[in-house]
């Protein structure tokens, strides 16, 4: 009788500019067995001139990322990786950050390019059982501090394209008054940058199709969208509509910070940047002239995790 190969189980912590995630899935497929997610928010600092993660960023980074490996250790991963993403990919001082995380979990972590990061959220959103992707659609992912934005057709990435428009980043940017209510002139400025920096990268919205959404900022949206219709998160409604999400981004964007902290459903930590995210999202919706945007929770985890498994 011949023994079964060992079960796959794989690893993976992403390290973005706002939140640090862990995955841990099985194959053969992509079978979750853990997930958890760090507001961290290294990529402070972001929108300036010389980009460099603070101190205290770097220490509650390499805390976070501690703590979500002694988690996966748990599951017994025989596969693992730690990526990183915009802000550390940016970082003149990224070092600082990466050697201090390869010291506590012997995995040095790796820094992805633009096109890697969009490649790997498009292998992720292949997977969500939600999503047919033999069907042509466009992809935005939005983070702190990058925009991901692709084209599928046939099951193929026919455009992809990394942006410098995280809600983090553009918040610094283009926000004199964090703390203050964000201005329909802001939201006209945020989006008057986004259409310009999306026509300057080459991208088009040529084809009729899909558009799906993945990232802190649309996952919240839908959250709190389905909290003022009484749902749970999780069984909330993955399609959103324009007006719906226009909606939600104006009666945040009236609220001045104290008050955007005390909205339910959003976290305290993501209340300086909802509305200039929302602004972002609405603004690609626009230019891919679509309706609605459907949700999915399965980004660049899902798809290195994936990769993991079916061995890279």
């Amino acid at each position: 009788m011949v023994d079964a190969p060992p079960r796959k189980v794989a690893a993976v912590i992403d390290i973005g500019s706002n939140t640090i995630k862990l995955l841990v899935a099985a194959g053969p497929g992509l079978q979750v067995i853990e997930e958890s997610t760090e507001d961290t928010r290294i990529s402070t600092g972001i929108g300036g001139e010389l980009m460099l993660l603070l101190p205290e960023a770097i220490e509650a980074g390499v805390a976070s990322v501690r703590r979500l490996w002694e988690l996966a250790r748990h599951h017994q991963p025989n596969l693992a990786d730690i990526i990183a993403t915009s802000a550390v990919r940016d970082a003149g001082n990224r070092e600082d950050f990466t050697r201090p995380i390869a010291e506590a979990t012997g995995i040095h972590p790796r820094t992805l390019s633009g096109d890697e990061e969009a490649r790997l959220i498009g292998l992720g959103v292949a997977h969500d059982p939600n999503i047919d992707s033999g069907k042509p659609f466009y992809l935005m992912d939005l983070g702190g501090g990058s925009l991901e934005l692709l084209e599928f057709s046939g099951g193929q990435v026919r455009q992809k394209v990394s942006l410098q428009l995280g809600a983090v980043r553009l918040k610094e940017k283009l926000l004199d008054d964090p703390d203050g209510s964000m201005t329909p002139a802001l939201i006209d400025d945020v989006e008057e940058y986004v259409t310009e920096a999306v026509s300057a990268s080459g991208f088009s919205f040529r084809n009729p199709a899909a558009l799906v959404g993945t990232g802190g900022a649309m996952t919240h949206a839908r959250f709190l969208l389905g909290v003022e219709k009484g749902e749970r998160k999780r069984n909330s409604a993955p399609i959103l509509s324009f007006q719906e999400m226009c909606g939600l981004r104006n009666r945040l964007a009236v609220l001045p910070l104290e008050e955007r902290q005390r909205v339910s459903g959003l976290p305290p930590s993501r209340a300086d940047i909802m509305p200039v995210g929302l602004t972002v999202l609405t603004t690609i919706m626009a230019l891919a002239t679509v309706s609605s945007v459907v949700h999915s929770f399965y980004n660049l985890r899902y798809g290195l995790a994936a990769e993991l498994l079916r061995g890279r």
